[in-house]
């Protein structure tokens, strides 16, 4: 079990009050994950099609 588990969230849950969790999950919900945004699912899809073509190409000499 994580310490975070053992410790932390168990104090959190005595001593956070309703308000302070709408609060702490309006704060969370209001930032956009990163790792899914519009952006980096461009950067990935360039990225997979140079992969793709570099597949291409190998296969190409290969055949």
């Amino acid at each position: 079990m994580a310490a975070e588990d053992r410790n932390f969230f168990p104090a959190a849950i005595r001593a956070l009050k309703p308000h302070d969790w709408t609060e702490i999950a309006s704060a969370v919900t209001a930032h956009k994950d990163p790792l899914f945004s519009d952006i980096t699912e461009e950067r990935f899809g360039v990225l997979r099609e140079h992969i793709l073509r570099l597949e291409q190409e190998a296969e190409a000499e290969r055949g």
